[in-house]
């Protein structure tokens, strides 16, 4: 199999004619030369640019150590390649990176990290072969009907009724990149701005004249690291709290490793806050089941 920068260096070029992902916005029936739609609403969507050929590549990154957050610990990220192609010529590709453990803990906890990681590839899966053939003049035609699609087949697979609705998103990350990236090359725009819907303009008008990098600081960075990220000119740390366990024992190590934190922090001082020192940002990820409890965080720290 090819890998993603293979994949991105090579294959688009040749994708035109090639796509293992058949099925799509026309339904073939019983009869020949017709043709029955499914009753949905992202079938009925009809617009100038029709989606002729998809595919779908993906590379499984390892990381350098297991990254600690909302109470587990992943050992690699599936990096998603979607390519969309129209029957104009035009193509695009969109890139995603999964997360099984950010978008539904409980698939992360009831499957192989691999298992939860194809539960989802197979919902990108399934949005692209839902777009083959299918004609749209925004994505914003298409977004949510597919959503609602991607959705319902993935508590189908996933044998999860209650599966997370961040789970489908997550899924659907590199596909809806696709179709902005195909719809922008469709209207000849090259000006992120102009991809804006009049109607959400006013929203995202807001221009910011500087930006600050956050280091994620995971269960399992040292003491030492943290301070070298300090040292590189980082100000503002996020920190993952909701470690593995029950709650008490949850907040226990939270507790103690807020302590561990702020005893190589409280020192070093900054020019870009007001009273001169490190904020910290607490990311929990839902993992705190009751105000009481993090009450109780917040009281330690």
């Amino acid at each position: 199999m090819a890998s993603r920068r293979e994949f991105i260096r090579t294959g688009i070029g040749a994708l035109g004619g090639i796509s293992f992902l058949h099925g799509g916005c026309v339904r073939t029936s019983n009869k020949p030369n017709e043709t029955t739609p499914p009753a949905s609403s992202l079938f009925a969507t009809k617009g100038d640019i029709r989606i002729t050929n998809v595919n779908l590549q993906f590379e499984r990154e390892p990381l350098l150590r297991p990254f600690g957050f909302k109470g587990g610990y992943l050992s690699e990220l599936w990096q998603v390649i979607s390519f969309l192609e129209s029957d104009s010529g035009q193509h695009a590709i969109g890139l995603g990176t999964q997360s099984v453990l950010w978008s539904d803990s409980t698939v992360f906890a009831t499957s192989s990290e691999a298992g939860g990681n194809a539960y989802m590839l197979a919902l990108t899966e399934h949005a692209l072969k839902l777009l083959k053939n299918c004609s749209f003049s925004s994505p914003m035609d298409l977004i949510e009907p597919l959503y609602e699609e991607v959705f319902k087949y993935g508590k189908t697979i996933a044998s999860n009724p209650a599966l997370r609705e961040t789970f489908a998103l997550n899924a659907l990350v590199s596909v809806d990149n696709a179709l902005w990236l195909l719809y922008a090359k469709e209207r000849g725009m090259t000006n992120f701005d102009d991809l804006i819907p009049p109607e959400y303009q006013s929203t995202f008008s807001t221009k910011h004249e500087k930006l600050a990098a956050m280091p994620l600081i995971s269960y399992n960075v040292t003491p030492k690291e943290l301070r070298k990220e300090v040292e590189m000119g980082y100000f503002f740390m996020k920190v993952k709290i909701g470690q593995p366990g029950t709650q008490e024992e949850m907040l226990e190590k939270d507790k103690k490793r807020l302590t561990e934190i702020h005893d190589v922090l409280k020192e070093i001082p900054t020019p870009y806050t007001k009273n001169g020192k490190l904020p910290y940002y607490f990311d929990a990820n839902g993992r705190y089941e009751t105000k009481d409890l993090f009450y109780r965080f917040l009281e330690h720290a």
